[in-house]
């Protein structure tokens, strides 16, 4: 624009001159009429003119380059803005991925698998299916043909007649002895199912109501159940329904008959736990647990009559199914030993390299080792000790592949004799899991407990009870009514008897011949079962029975929990323990101590206590010969020797100490070991005067004992 406007000045002004043009070519102009301005005001005001255009003109492009600025600026900031959150998108995007991906991988190791079952599939597709699955039950569970058919229909029915997705798809009891294949038949169609699409999850899982015999078990119970629940199995297995607490009982009663559990308080799942949130506001929010679309199973004894008194006729009502499994035949148990036989041959000559071979007579002999008490699992035990048995001779004789292997039916079980291309032969004897250690322990116990010194009727009545409990054992493998003996004792007599030693020689005793699981020996005494205020004794003593189950429960002076009527907490103590006992029969032994006549009035406390208690056994008070074998006991323990001569001072010392003095002091354990402490003292004090060469630092004199 600024080139043009130069130019056109150029040319007015050419030649030093200014020059006008006219509209016509080559004609003179005419005389003006009117007055013209003089040519150089003309010219001064054009320029002007033309000045003010010209900076309005570079005004207005400064503007405009202004203005193109701006928009590259915005153009620029938008483009940045654009990659920005393309960025973020495809960041957030990528991170979903990896979140789903990985909440894939946790579904498919619970065993939910991406695809969803075809339940809706043809009926010809579900009926081969269920066939499938019924065979490969049957497959695995020997001799219970009618139980596996039953179970396939309840595995079936609600496919056939519909079920809603908020209630379980079937509610059943399954009543029979363990080891009927009541849990083998039930996980073999659930897995069948499971592979073949028709079920979300070939898995099952377990909760063992036992676990829940403790007050105050409800929330334990509520996160097992949350867990199992939301762990992807198909099915799940009830347990143990007579060993759980009562405040537990009912809430699994809910979950078979509503398929529910109300929540006792307010939870919240968080990152997949079920939180108890207490009065807390709190997102996700879960009033109950449902078992839509879960198979539930409640496993119990034979005899149905028990269940119903457990949970009611309303309970039994509301199940869709109640199934029994039937005692296996001779002809079951042969089979399901062939099969465990065949397996165990299979897998020793593919891991020990052993060539395995058996008839007939040997499948009979690992049927015998059947009892009702443990089913079928007790024949593939035998089998497993077999297996046992052969890779522990591999790895200690380095026996080389291949091994001759034949099993031989004897006398008690198996035994494999074996030879190898080495001229190496053997015979293995598989030693039943458990029984050599148990042996072992038995001697040690047996030993301590004859170390004791005197109370021979006290130590023949602990011996006998392993005589009783063999007994029932025996009852029990032979299909007899079998009662488990009552353990609970009274040991009465003065301080310093041995009851405290006795009990504790007892805990392992019962431990060592398999009557307790734990073999502890707590010790209480009131302080620690009687609270302080109304409401705190019975969880105090619920906790001590607790921290006792599996072992001995031992009341030292327990008659002291009894202070007469007035004594309320006292009494809540007693009915505490009383209650415990009785839940706990089978799982707990309770010992108590004290005084014979003070004891006597405890018994009187509780209208039940007396009844629970029928083994009474009184501690004799020492004789003045035990007291003096005790004492020599004392001093060997202490890393001391008793001088020979001390014996009959000591002798006549703890007589004449028994006739003039109290029984409840003279005539016991404490007294001697009084008089070791003194001696040792009296030891130190001699040997520290004397010279070095005539001193004897292991040696007790009479003078020692200060009774010459």
């Amino acid at each position: 624009m600024k080139n043009d406007i130069d130019s056109i000045l150029d040319s007015m002004f050419r030649d030093g001159r200014m020059n006008f043009r006219s509209s016509g070519a080559g004609k003179p102009p005419k005389a003006a009429k009117v007055a013209q301005p003089e040519p150089e005001d003309y010219l001064q005001e054009s320029l002007r003119r033309m000045r003010r255009e010209s900076q309005e003109l570079d005004a207005a492009i400064g503007r405009s380059a202004q203005a193109g600025k701006m928009i590259q600026e915005a153009e620029q900031a938008q483009q940045g803005l654009s990659e920005s959150l393309q960025e973020s998108i495809e960041r957030m995007t990528r991170e979903a991925q990896a979140d789903m991906e990985d909440l894939r991988q946790h579904l498919e190791m619970d065993g939910v698998k991406e695809e969803r079952a075809d339940n809706g599939g043809g009926a010809l597709d579900l009926e081969k299916a269920f066939q499938n699955a019924r065979e490969e039950a049957l497959a695995q569970v020997f001799g219970q043909e009618e139980f596996v058919e039953s179970l396939t229909l309840a595995f079936k029915r609600p496919f056939v007649a519909g079920s809603a997705g908020d209630i379980p798809l079937c509610r059943a009891a399954l009543l029979g002895r363990p080891g009927t294949g009541r849990h083998s038949g039930v996980k073999a169609l659930t897995a069948s199912l499971g592979r073949q699409g028709v079920l979300k999850s070939p898995k099952t899982a377990s909760l063992d109501l036992g676990a829940y015999a403790a007050p105050g078990s409800e929330k334990l119970f509520v996160q097992d159940l949350y867990a199992a629940l939301k762990g992807g199995a198909s099915a799940l297995f009830f347990e143990n329904y007579g060993q759980c607490h009562p405040s537990v009982l009912p809430m699994a009663a809910a979950l078979f008959t509503t398929g529910s559990v109300p929540l006792p308080g307010r939870y919240a799942e968080q990152k997949g736990l079920l939180v108890d949130v207490g009065s807390a506001l709190a997102p996700g929010a879960v009033s109950k647990l449902s078992a839509g679309g879960k198979y539930l199973f409640l496993l119990a004894g034979p005899e149905l009559s028990r269940l119903t008194g457990a949970f009611g006729g309303a309970f039994i009502a509301a199940l869709d199914d109640v199934l029994f499994t039937r005692a296996f035949t001779q002809e079951s148990l042969e089979q399901i030993a062939q099969a465990s036989l065949g397996a165990l041959s299979q897998r020793a000559e593919k891991q020990l390299g052993f060539l395995l071979r058996f008839g007939t007579e040997e499948v009979k002999a690992l049927s015998a080792k059947y009892t009702k008490e443990q089913g079928a699992a007790a024949i593939e035990a035998g089998a497993q000790a077999l297996y046992k048995a052969m890779s522990e001779e591999k790895l200690r004789k380095s026996l080389r592949p291949p091994v001759q292997a034949f099993l031989k039916a004897q006398e008690g079980g198996l035994a494999v004799e074996y030879s190898t291309g080495e001229s190496v032969s053997g015979r293995i004897v598989p030693q039943e899991p458990g029984r050599a250690a148990s042996q072992a322990e038995l001697a040690e116990v047996k030993a301590q407990l004859e170390d004791i010194v005197g109370l021979q009727k006290v130590k023949d009545y602990i011996l006998s009870l392993e005589d009783t409990f063999q007994m029932q054992q025996l009852r029990r493998r032979r299909g007899l009514k079998a009662e488990p003996p009552s353990m609970h004792m009274i040991f009465t007599g003065n301080p310093g008897t041995g009851k405290t030693t006795v009990a504790r020689v007892a805990a392992r005793y019962l431990k060592a011949m398999g009557a307790l699981s734990g073999g502890q020996l707590v010790e209480v005494t009131r302080a620690d079962l009687v609270g302080q205020y109304v409401g705190h004794t019975a969880p105090l003593t619920q906790k001590a029975i607790q921290s006792a189950m599996g072992g001995v429960l031992f009341i030292d002076e327990a008659y002291a929990l009894y202070r007469g009527r007035d004594d309320s907490f006292g009494l809540e103590a007693i009915d505490a323990l009383v209650k415990g006992m009785e839940d706990h029969r089978d799982r707990l032994v309770v010992i108590l101590a004290g005084y014979s006549r003070e004891m006597e009035e405890f018994l009187s406390a509780n209208s039940g206590l007396r009844s629970r208690f029928p083994n009474l056994i009184e501690f004799p008070d020492y004789t003045a010969e035990e007291l003096v074998e005790i004492t020599e006991s004392i001093v060997e323990g202490k890393g001391y020797r008793l001088d020979p001569a001390c014996r009959m001072p000591l002798l006549n010392y703890y007589r004449e100490k028994q006739l003039t003095g109290d029984s409840r002091v003279n005539g016991n354990g404490r007294m001697a070991r009084n008089k070791v402490e003194a001696a040792v003292i009296a030891c130190s004090r001699r040997n520290m005067r004397a010279e070095e060469a005539e001193r004897d630092l292991e040696l007790l004199l009479p003078e020692d004992f200060e009774v010459e």
